[in-house]
């Protein structure tokens, strides 16, 4: 056939090229160096040519890696494995050692308590909060954390001990319920379900684990920009005596209501809206807050909580990047010096 369109066409004879001629290759043998074809170098090599085996090359010498000195450190899941879920089953990793040869500390700040908000100095670059704690308080703290898993309860996957201090690794949230109360924003209804839902499935968590929380208010409850809510303060939690939820239990529901609800809660302990116009439209949310007096269980009274408004963590975005950007927290930077940098 003759050239299209003016464009030249080259005719390859199969008999004629030499690699065809050749007899098949030994598997086991190192596979020889192609011969020189006989064509220009411009024309195009036949698709058998382009598929021969090359010969291997090799690869340039790996880069220095990180010296770990020391004594030999334990095993560790990846940070995926350990923050899947609710963490059930997992074993909760301890190192003996500091934390600052592994992890670099950028600023502490206030969530939940002082935090430092730290990034790993070599691996994944995802940023962690690390928390310190007296040593006095050490065994304590381990044995409630090795049992308490659950996926609304601040989740620690990592731990390091010094002679002085602890200090455990967990997931950063930037920000706590008490950032949504300072900013000018009042969540809705459906809001106020994504919010109270996963706070009660928290704390009821803790209580079936004859857990309770010393100090539980909003600035104890940290919020992902997801949505996701996590009761924290692990310092504040105590054992409580066995048996069916008391009023004290359940007390802290009523104190965040009131705050995400009004700004604010009653300073005499009475629960109740001073605002009742706000609220015209969620009379859901007025009941609930009433409920909270007189149920007798988390059971009871998440019959109360909007049961008839559908929520997803999600809906939780808005108001969360808003709280992020309009609340200020307080913060502490130190400069590195030119030997840290």
């Amino acid at each position: 056939m003759g050239p299209v369109d003016g464009k030249r066409a080259t005719q390859f004879i199969a008999d004629k090229v030499p690699l065809l001629e050749q007899p098949p290759p030994d598997t086991v043998a190192t596979v020889p160096s192609l011969p020189v074809p006989r064509y220009k170098p411009k024309e195009t090599i036949p698709s058998s040519v382009r598929l021969a085996k090359r010969p291997t090359v090799s690869s340039p010498a790996e880069p220095s890696r990180k010296i770990i000195r020391g004594q030999p450190r334990g095993l560790a899941l990846p940070e995926a494995t350990r923050l899947s879920g609710n963490n059930v089953g997992s074993d909760l990793v301890i190192r003996d050692e500091p934390p600052w040869d592994t992890f670099k500390k950028f600023y502490e700040c206030d969530l939940a308590g002082t935090v430092a908000v730290c990034v790993r100095c070599s691996g994944r670059r995802a940023v962690w909060a690390i928390r310190q704690y007296s040593r006095k308080d050490t065994d304590r703290i381990l044995k409630t954390l090795r049992s308490t898993r659950h996926g609304n309860v601040d989740s620690v996957w990592q731990c390091f001990r010094t002679p002085d201090s602890l200090y455990t690794v967990s997931k950063f949230h930037p920000l706590t319920l008490d950032h949504v109360v300072a900013c000018k924003a009042f969540p809705n209804q459906q809001q106020l379900a994504a919010i109270l839902s996963q706070f009660i499935d928290g704390l009821s968590y803790l209580v079936s684990q004859n857990l309770q929380h010393t100090s539980l208010d909003c600035s104890s409850i940290l919020m992902s920009l997801e949505g996701e809510i996590q009761i924290a303060r692990i310092d504040c939690w105590t054992v409580r005596p066995p048996g069916r939820v008391q009023a004290d239990d359940l007390a802290p529901i009523a104190r965040v209501m009131m705050q995400l609800m009004q700004k604010y809660a009653k300073d005499d302990g009475a629960v109740g809206i001073d605002n009742l116009d706000r609220w015209q439209k969620c009379p859901a949310a007025i009941e609930f807050l009433s409920a909270t007096t007189s149920a007798g269980s988390f059971e009871d009274l998440k019959k109360h909580l909007l049961s008839e408004v559908r929520w997803s963590p999600s809906d939780l975005i808005g108001i969360a990047w808003f709280a992020l950007i309009s609340a200020r927290t307080f913060y502490s930077y130190t400069p590195p010096s030119d030997a840290e940098t």
